[in-house]
């Protein structure tokens, strides 16, 4: 009886402990080879941004934490930088980040390839390491949802894709330096373009695809 007892002791305890390490897995996202960041964390003034939750009329669902922004500012074509998000975060190792948001497009009717942009820029002291210049890279580039017409609306896609000039696609590749403080610009550019995560991952230790698989939460 005592040896029974031990047992289901033993298994509540290691199921309360896989539950913890459940949760902690899911909260402490970032490594040594990824940052991790969510879109409304932002202490900027949302402007134009919305907070959108699950049971909103709007909600798509499989967010992160059941929660993200939508911008919904400017027109679902196209736009100037509006309502600048920044977020703040250290490098955990020197190398080269690549940067990937989480996000989807809401339409209402018109083009597929609209409503699937904002804007982004980097702070600090770093270089790039894509054929995108530095100087390009501290200034607002657009970037847009990886597919960009094809990509179906209300489900999550990753977007990556970066456009400086009109339909010459680059990437967002930053070469970060371990403990430096960076910070990166995100603003609105087309109506109902939702942005859920950030994530910059090293791009020595992940593939592409690898990635994408890597850091989509599902649910």
């Amino acid at each position: 009886m005592k040896h029974l007892f031990r047992v289901f002791v033993l298994v509540v305890f290691a199921l309360i402990l896989g539950c913890k390490v459940s949760e902690i897995s899911q909260k402490q996202k970032n490594t040594k080879h990824s940052i991790f960041i969510e879109a409304e964390s932002s202490q900027s003034s949302l402007n134009k941004w919305q907070i959108v939750k699950k049971g909103d009329i709007n909600y798509v669902k499989g967010s992160s934490k059941e929660t993200y922004l939508e911008f919904m500012g400017n027109k679902p074509i196209t736009g100037k930088p509006n309502s600048p998000l920044e977020y703040e975060f250290i490098a955990p190792k020197t190398g080269n980040f690549k940067l990937m948001l989480m996000t989807s497009k809401r339409l209402e009717g018109v083009k597929s390839d609209w409503c699937n942009d904002a804007f982004v820029r980097l702070s600090g002291d770093y270089e790039s390491a894509s054929k995108l210049n530095t100087e390009d890279l501290q200034k607002d580039i657009k970037i847009l949802q990886d597919g960009n017409d094809e990509v179906p609306e209300l489900e999550w896609h990753w977007a990556s894709t970066a456009e400086k000039d009109r339909h010459v696609y680059n990437e967002f590749i930053y070469k970060l330096k371990e403990g430096k403080t960076y910070t990166l610009t995100l603003s609105g550019r087309s109506k109902r373009f939702s942005v859920d995560y950030i994530v910059l991952y090293d791009t020595d230790t992940f593939e592409t695809n690898e990635a994408k698989k890597q850091f989509k939460i599902k649910k």
